[in-house]
């Protein structure tokens, strides 16, 4: 994120950029190129990202938002390679919970000229994308939610420091990180995902992944209906527990904490072997390598839903109780265009709104007993 975000800032400071175009434009409808890469920054909100078959942006909001659209030549040679995942301290009853920073390397975007737009701002805000566009980053640096829909592009990277992240119906490669809050990604095809968080759940559903790589610090990671293809997948929780089921082929590794740790509900044929507090499942003849770990939770492995496994329910009430609300709670996000916010396009960004400065204090000291005689 760091380096898409320099990225912009170069691309900003180059002479006049698409000032022009941006200028003709309505200030919320913007018109791109084929290809677009997009970067949203804000510092709070609940942020929906659609794409539709239009070939301009449109950008709604409650709050108030500003953007700019850089052309081809000015970004050619600036598209980023890799990101920075934020490091994260995030401080509970518990303890603190740790997010090491950490660097994603970028797919390869497709040949050709790519436009840019850069948006910035707060408020709730709903964004309408070319299905066109290659590459989106998406940046809130407060308090808030993140639903990205029907994404196909090469890459995107979705950062929020407290909220919730929400995918659905995403084709593409890419990173998720929440500090605190949960990720939730669902009927969706990543070719690699890097997913993390610190505190909270993460919650998959009908998600099929040739690479990936699921991490919570403090929460507890459920998924059901999992495709692999071909390729690595792990999943660990270093206080919580992996709750995974698992669709077609595929071999599980799984650790947890103690000798009853891995719990298993297979309807299928499968073979099973346990070893200490380990399990090894090999699903429809084997497949992918997927790992489960959970030093100090416990591991469970099925395959198919969670409904389809009544008993499952039963044993681990919590999780699917958390996983089912969860749901509902991201069915029930506002899909409606906010109204009454303010966008706007500008040659240059304004400076972020700092407080004035503190008045210097100034204070008497009062000397006690008589006074000093002069000479």
């Amino acid at each position: 994120m760091k380096a898409f975000l320099r990225w912009a800032a170069a691309a900003m400071l180059a002479a006049a950029l698409s000032v022009a175009a941006s200028a003709r434009a309505r200030a919320d409808d913007i018109a791109v190129g084929a290809s677009p890469v997009v970067s949203v920054q804000l510092q709070y909100g609940y942020l929906r990202i659609v794409t539709w078959n239009r070939p301009d942006i449109e950008v709604e909001t409650a709050g108030h938002i500003g953007w700019q659209h850089f052309d081809a030549a000015s970004v050619r040679g600036h598209i980023p390679h890799d990101i920075t995942l934020w490091a994260q301290r995030i401080t509970t009853p518990r303890g603190s919970f740790d997010l090491p920073a950490e660097q994603f390397v970028l797919p390869t975007l497709p040949p050709g000229n790519h436009e840019a737009v850069v948006i910035r701002g707060g408020g709730a805000t709903v964004i309408h994308l070319p299905a066109s566009t290659q590459m989106l980053a998406v940046r809130i640096a407060g308090g808030g939610v993140v639903r990205i829909e029907g994404y196909h592009g090469a890459a995107f990277a979705a950062l929020v420091h407290q909220g919730a992240i929400e995918l659905e119906n995403v084709r593409s490669s890419g990173v998720a990180q929440v500090g605190r809050g949960p990720i939730f990604a669902q009927n969706s095809s990543f070719g690699r995902l890097r997913a993390r968080n610190a505190v909270g759940n993460i919650f998959f559903s009908n998600v099929t992944a040739t690479q990936i790589d699921v991490g919570t610090v403090g929460g507890s990671i459920v998924a059901e209906n999992m495709h692999f293809r071909t390729g690595l997948a792990r999943f660990q929780s270093q206080r919580g527990n992996v709750v995974l089921g698992v669709n077609g082929g595929a071999q599980i590794d799984a650790q947890g904490r103690g000798a009853n740790a891995i719990a298993t509900s297979f309807r299928e044929a499968h073979t099973l072997s346990r070893s200490g507090s380990g399990a090894r499942a090999i699903l429809g003849g084997g497949g992918p390598v997927v790992t489960a770990l959970s030093p100090r939770g416990r591991v469970v492995l099925f395959d198919g839903s969670i409904a389809s496994h009544p008993r499952l329910s039963r044993r681990i009430p919590a999780i699917a109780r958390a996983f089912h609300q969860v749901r509902a709670r991201m069915a029930k996000l506002p899909k409606r265009r906010p109204q009454g916010g303010h966008v706007r396009a500008f040659r240059r960004f304004p400076p972020p709104h700092r407080p004035p400065p503190r008045r210097p204090i100034r204070v008497r000291v009062r000397r006690r007993g008589p006074p000093a005689r002069s000479r």
